[in-house]
């Protein structure tokens, strides 16, 4: 029986386009602001890969820095650094997904651990579940990039949750809103929940998550339903 949730939390907690809400003010555009946050998340994705893989590991707050920059130049957008600094220190201004905490809240009822296994500083983790209204249902903040110095979908990130979960390997769920991440999660024997929000077909290479959700909240009735039939037989 699952006991145990080990989360992501950027983009599957809360919604990283959501700084969008803090760069318009200094563009003056939400259209564009919106195309930053894009391009600032993507480029965040695409560093902690290649970063983590050629073993020159780069930690946040400071790749989080350099990502807003990069997005900047990428959309030919001139800040003075006043602004990049304001902006870079509000990123823990993301807003959970609508579902979320309520999901959190009945997972929690159903008795679960609930831990969040993230990239970011174990700082930048808390600050953001804390304006995101999803602190209150954590049970413990690892991050990776601080405990082993490496990224998701590297093998040590998830061998660190396992390691912290406290309990044995069969009753760990670990849950997020990517594939990939479900993917290199299962690798190292992990039960897994994707949250499909954007209801993106998966890529057809021999894997398929333990769940597909399209929001967190199918996740909690379906573990609350689990525990029941367990119960019952």
């Amino acid at each position: 029986m699952i006991t145990t949730l080990l989360f992501d939390t950027w983009g599957t907690l809360v919604d990283n386009y959501s700084i969008a809400d803090v760069i318009e003010p200094h563009v003056f555009e939400s259209h564009t602001a919106q195309k930053i946050s894009e391009d600032w998340r993507f480029q965040h994705k695409w560093a902690m890969f290649y970063t983590t893989l050629g073993e020159r590991f780069v930690q946040h707050p400071g790749l989080n820095e350099a990502c807003l920059r990069w997005a900047l130049a990428y959309n030919h957008v001139e800040l003075p650094e006043s602004a990049i600094q304001d902006i870079v220190s509000q990123y823990h201004k993301l807003r959970a997904y609508p579902d979320v905490v309520g999901a959190l809240k009945k997972l929690k009822g159903l008795g679960l651990t609930i831990k969040i296994v993230a990239n970011p500083t174990r700082k930048m983790i808390e600050d953001h579940s804390r304006f995101a209204g999803t602190l209150p249902y954590i049970d413990e903040i690892i991050s990776s990039g601080e405990e082993v110095k490496a990224f998701k979908p590297s093998p040590k990130v998830f061998r660190l949750g396992i390691e912290r979960a406290g309990c044995a390997r069969e009753n760990i769920l670990w849950v997020t809103g990517h594939f990939w991440e479900a993917y290199a999660a299962d690798g190292v024997g992990l039960k897994t929940a994707w949250t499909n929000r954007q209801r993106q077909p998966a890529l057809p290479i021999g894997f398929t998550p333990t769940y597909v959700t399209r929001h967190l909240q199918d996740l909690a009735d379906i573990l609350a339903r689990s525990r029941v039939a367990a119960k019952q037989a």
